[in-house]
């Protein structure tokens, strides 16, 4: 009989014990460190990303590229309304003889070319190509000719007299500066050249 009240007794005990442990929640593990952990809003969905760079934001629509041909460059360039510029390489050119090649400006309705602006032509001589000049300039305040073959509101013509030493193609390559008003502004202009030279 007292085996059994022994025997109830343990029985009671233990399964009041496990009971207790029933009651306790279990709590996950404390961060190293000792620091508190706080959830932060959004995380994650910001431009900077745990192990990544932050990526630059999108240019608005219509900007500039950085690429080439964009930029403040191409505000420089002669636009069709404004008027137009035209190369004309030399016809027969032969190794040994000058040729001539022709650059001019023709200014569209309602602009003029101006004449006061400091105009300017330089041009780079390729490997077997003389040039009886490489730098050019007119216009001015005193609307000087210059080396310009013409030069008034309506026409601007450099001639480019040049001699390649032998058979071939070569290509002149410059930087061409003038100007274009219309009755409101003037417009200055940076053009690239390229002047082809067929020698046979």
């Amino acid at each position: 009989m007292v085996r059994c009240a022994l025997l109830v007794v343990c029985v009671l005990a233990a399964c009041s014990k496990s009971a207790g442990n029933q009651d306790k929640v279990s709590s996950p593990p404390a961060p190293s460190g000792g620091g508190d952990v706080i959830a932060v809003p959004n995380a994650g969905t910001g431009p900077a990303m745990a192990g990544g760079a932050a990526q630059p934001a999108a240019a608005p629509a219509g900007a500039p590229s950085g690429g080439a041909g964009g930029g403040a460059d191409d505000a420089l360039r002669l636009k069709p309304e404004e008027g137009t510029l035209a190369i004309e390489a030399p016809a027969d050119a032969r190794p040994g003889a000058q040729a001539v090649a022709k650059i001019t400006v023709t200014p569209g309705k309602g602009y003029h070319v101006n004449t006061e602006y400091p105009i300017k032509l330089t041009l780079a001589s390729p490997t077997g190509v003389t040039l009886a000049k490489s730098e050019f300039a007119a216009g001015g305040h005193d609307k000087s000719v210059g080396d310009a073959a013409a030069l008034d509101e309506q026409k601007l013509t450099f001639q480019v007299a040049l001699t390649a030493s032998a058979s071939g193609s070569y290509t002149v390559n410059g930087k061409f500066k003038f100007a274009v008003c219309d009755a409101n502004q003037c417009l200055p202009k940076k053009e690239n050249i390229a002047i082809t030279l067929a020698a046979k």
